[in-house]
This record gives C-alpha cells, structure tokens and sequence, in this order.
C-alpha cells in the first residue's frame, strides 16, 4: 500500500530525507521530476546509508574524461563512501550481491507516496532515531 510521506515540496531535490513507515527508515530523495525511495541501510555494514549524500554518477570515456550522468542519482553511503543506484538500489562498483532496498514511489496531487508493502499507515513521521546514531 501506498503512503503518504509529505508534499513534494519538502523534498529537496538531490538530498536525502528519512521519513519513517510502518515502522521502517525509508529516505526519500527528489530529483528531477522523479521521486526515490530506499531503506535507510547500508547492505555493506548496516549503516544509515541515507544520512549520506547524492549526486549525479561518475562516468569516464575511453579517453579518461570525466562527467556526469544528470539521468542517474547515486547515494553515497556516509561511513565508506560505497555508492547505489537510487533507482534500483544496485551498487555502483564492487560486489554485485550488495543492494539497497528500493520502494515504489508516485507524486499524486503534490503528494508523494511510498510503497512499503504491508497494511497502510496513517502517514509518515520524520524520523528522530537517525539523529541520534553516530559512525562507530
């Protein structure tokens, strides 16, 4: 079922923001017309891969130049800096068998709405227990 998780508006495009859902950490990241959910765990060592930071991928021609992928959001995972396809959820380089969990994810009336699965929630809240975990 589909949640509500707040008005497009609030979600800066380019900057994760954890919202929780049933119960789940769920970061919510705009870009664009398009709107990405993940949970908020890292698959490497179980960190809140969404209190890291997203940008448009890296990419290089066979000549070594550099440049950007604007079609492409990456998350950037804040303790070792492992790097996901925010539309799939994939890991950008290294070990294939690493991914983050993605939802489903629709703008309706100015309204974006999540897909976690399960019974639905009256909403989303922002969630507190994210501000208060530390990198170990």
């Amino acid at each position: 079922m589909f949640v509500d998780v707040g008005a497009r508006g609030e979600f800066v495009d380019g900057v994760p923001r954890v919202v929780s859902v049933n119960g789940r950490e769920v970061g919510v990241i705009g870009w664009g017309a398009e709107v990405f959910a993940l949970r908020n765990v890292c698959p490497h060592q179980y960190a809140p891969v969404c209190q890291g930071h997203a940008m448009p991928l890296l990419v290089a021609d066979a000549d070594g130049e550099m440049a950007t992928d604007e079609t492409t959001l990456v998350v950037v995972c804040p303790w070792h800096g492992w790097e996901f396809d925010a539309r799939t959820g994939r890991v950008i380089c290294g070990d294939a068998a690493y991914r983050v969990k993605t939802y489903s994810t629709r703008v309706q009336d100015g309204r974006v709405l999540v897909d976690v699965g399960g019974p639905a929630a009256a909403g989303a809240t922002p969630s507190a227990a994210v501000a208060r975990r530390r990198r170990p």
